[in-house]
């Protein structure tokens, strides 16, 4: 699934919630973020329940593409081992 936003914020967790989803039911969920610039911690927090989610179901979960804005983002939260996001 490719988010083809600029940013993500807690106006946007809601809508991105439900195309989590959509991508569960399908099966594993793979999420691209190389649109993004900016992300914050109330998306952030959904994509950790994400792939708690996909984890708990015995699915896999990934993030890629994050440029280095928003890798160091993920970095500062402490959250990018969790989500394996960085920018190489």
């Amino acid at each position: 699934m490719k988010i083809d936003q600029d940013e993500l914020s807690i106006y946007d967790v809601e809508a991105l919630h439900r195309e989590l989803l959509a991508e569960f039911e399908k099966g594993d969920v793979s999420v691209d973020i190389s649109s993004l610039n900016k992300i914050d911690m109330s998306a952030i927090q959904l994509l950790l329940s994400a792939k708690k989610s996909c984890r708990e179901a015995s699915k896999s979960f990934t993030v890629k593409g994050a440029n280095s804005e928003v890798a160091k983002i993920f970095k500062e939260s402490g959250c990018h081992t969790t989500l394996g996001v960085s920018n190489d």
